[in-house]
């Protein structure tokens, strides 16, 4: 079964685990995400004797009967359920400081009111129960009154120590690394988009212009705010007819335009702020409503990123990015990594090594890849 791509409760959980899930950690979940994440296991795999080594849990309520009933019920013993909606509850087995402890929300509820009792739980349900007597409260000790104009006198902060000094970070890609990088966002452009023959796309932010190739039958329209790139863009497409460029700030509406069927914002955001929230807000203006949009980013969260320390900079985390998806009107359904990230030197020219990197790009995925790219689409 390929995965659903358009139910929002299934991309809206594989959202959820590409933005907090560590390589490497195993994951038992529905036989679709097996495509979508590596080290996914699937339901006929466990069984209710078994050690648990599973850092994410994905159960589907209307698959219970796949699951063994004693792995169920042992699950909230070792982990918590920390996503939740219509279709899944995910469970995590070292959740993070920040992730909400769902045990007592409908959907949780839900889940394990639907598991049929074991005999001793209906056992003790058949006993009746005594009824409780209500106690009177204690009385409360009186605080003392504060004279006007008094204040309470707050407890001392805790102080904070000075952060470490972080090493340099790794020099960024250039040569081979930066084509592979552009290799592998051609190829997810033109997986995403699939045939657009006729239709309109809008690339905002266009440079100077990349997409001659995967949008060879599309109505293109480049924008972008440097004049000089875009004659160098309408000079390198003079053959194409179904390619335009046009000067302006993609930050501001496009009069005389209808909605585009798709929009296109690679590399034209360089972290949260004012700006990319013009951009983002923008786009949704000038997608049709269903319409498509291909973001991609530095990410903050690369692997180099992370080993040196380094969490300043531009670029931004998936979970940032995508929220800021959603805020402007997007709805994210897909992302990816682009290449594993790797310093200039030795190896960064031999083409096993630049292989090597791609395959193991597309296994870390959004969260650790030097690149993140998400397809979203317009509510």
């Amino acid at each position: 079964m390929p995965f659903p791509t358009d139910d929002r409760a299934w991309n809206d959980t594989l959202l959820y685990l590409l933005e907090r899930r560590r390589p490497g950690e195993r994951t038992l979940a529905p036989e679709p995400f097996v495509d979508e994440l590596p080290f996914v296991r699937t339901y006929d795999q466990p069984k209710g004797d078994e050690e648990p080594h599973y850092a994410w849990v994905v159960v589907h309520k209307g698959m219970l009967d796949a699951l063994d009933l004693g792995f169920l019920r042992q699950l909230p013993s070792w982990s918590v359920p920390v996503f939740a909606n219509e279709v899944f509850v995910v469970f995590a087995r070292e959740p993070e400081f920040a992730m909400t402890d769902l045990s007592d929300s409908d959907h949780v509820k839900s889940l394990f009111g639907q598991l049929p009792m074991d005999a001793a739980e209906a056992e003790a349900a058949a006993i009746p129960q005594p009824v409780e007597v209500e106690q009177e409260p204690e009385p409360v000790a009186a605080q003392p009154a504060l004279e006007p104009g008094e204040l309470p006198v707050a407890a001392a902060p805790t102080p904070v120590a000075a952060p470490a000094a972080k090493p340099a970070p790794a020099a960024a890609p250039t040569g081979a690394l930066q084509r592979l990088r552009q290799d592998e966002t051609q190829r997810l452009v033109g997986e995403y988009l699939g045939k657009m023959q006729g239709r309109r796309v809008l690339d905002l932010g266009c440079g100077l212009g990349r997409f001659a190739n995967t949008l060879a039958s599309a109505e293109v329209l480049g924008v972008d705010a440097a004049p000089d790139l875009i004659e160098d863009a309408r000079s390198a497409h003079s053959g194409l007819p179904n390619f335009r460029f046009i000067a302006a700030d993609p930050r501001k509406p496009l009069l005389g335009e209808r909605p585009f069927d798709a929009t296109l914002l690679v590399d034209a955001l360089s972290g949260p702020g004012a700006d990319a929230t013009a951009l983002l807000e923008n786009a949704a203006s000038l997608t049709r409503p269903g319409g498509l949009l291909v973001v991609s980013a530095e990410n903050r969260d690369a692997l180099n990123r992370r080993v040196a320390r380094d969490s300043a900079g531009s670029g931004f985390t998936l979970a940032e990015l995508t929220g800021m998806l959603r805020a402007a009107g997007f709805r994210p359904v897909r992302a990816d990594g682009v290449v594993l990230p790797w310093t200039t030197g030795p190896g960064s020219e031999d083409e096993d090594v630049l292989q090597a990197l791609r395959e193991l790009g597309r296994l870390a995925g959004p969260a650790y890849a030097q690149s993140i790219m998400v397809l979203a689409s317009r509510d």
